[in-house]
């Protein structure tokens, strides 16, 4: 049964990208549809970091000594001042590799 729900959740989502992606289909969303869509994946991406950030666990991170804090606003630095997505993702992981070194040494 699980098998049958993964095959056909992977066909769904394939189904759905590729008619997004495929040049042969032409469609044309919504102006109203463009503008929410481009705000889903900062929307994502926060509801993904912000825990990681934040809690470990079920325990509430302090601020002091939390490597994750500190790389997640140099990130965000780097990103407002860069516009490099892999700039800024390998540069805001050398800083907290480096901080997460500096404080559990």
């Amino acid at each position: 049964m699980s098998w049958f729900m993964i095959l056909g959740l992977a066909a769904i989502v394939f189904f759905n990208r590729y008619y997004f992606l495929e040049p042969q289909v032409k469609i044309k969303l919504p102006l109203i549809l463009n503008k929410m869509l481009s705000y889903s994946a900062p929307c994502l991406l926060t509801a993904i970091c912000i825990p990681v950030i934040f809690f470990d666990g079920n325990h509430l991170r302090g601020v002091i000594n939390n490597p994750y804090i500190y790389a997640a606003i140099f990130c965000i630095v780097i990103a407002m001042y860069q516009k490099k997505v892999l700039l800024s993702v390998i540069a805001s992981l050398g800083v907290f590799y480096f901080i997460n070194f500096l404080i559990n040494y």
